[in-house]
């Protein structure tokens, strides 16, 4: 009878972790674009995370440049941010055959979180 209900319990261990297993992980989102000459001015790094749009900014406040885009991934990789997705826009208008555009490039970055800190940000990002 011990046999049976040990390898009863064996029988369900697994599908009591893949229960554990199945909760969604949430992640928090920010789109991060940049632009300029890297030669004169550095990257401008602009940061989207749902409630606003403003210049990257140290803790104490100050814009950051970076001197490459493997700079600017590092800084974000530091802060606790993965790469989601990447992407760029273009803007421009053709003159003569040829055409003239500003293209700006963003990453898509994502840091786990928790469901209420995810539902917090939701909330926070929906205009009323």
């Amino acid at each position: 009878m011990k046999n049976a209900l040990f390898i009863l319990a064996m029988a369900c261990l697994p599908m009591l972790a893949s229960a554990q297993a199945a909760e969604k992980q949430h992640y928090i989102y920010n789109i991060v674009s940049f632009t300029g000459n890297l030669k004169k001015e550095g990257l401008k790094v602009n940061l989207d995370n749902g409630k606003t749009i403003e210049k990257l900014k140290d803790s104490n406040g100050n814009k950051i440049r970076f001197n490459t885009p493997a700079a600017l991934f590092m800084y974000l990789e530091s802060q606790g941010w993965e790469l989601f997705m990447n992407g760029a826009t273009s803007e421009g208008e053709m003159a003569a055959g040829f055409g003239e555009s500003d293209t700006t490039s963003y990453w898509i970055v994502r840091k786990p979180c928790t469901k209420e800190e995810f539902e917090k940000a939701v909330e926070e990002g929906i205009r009323k």
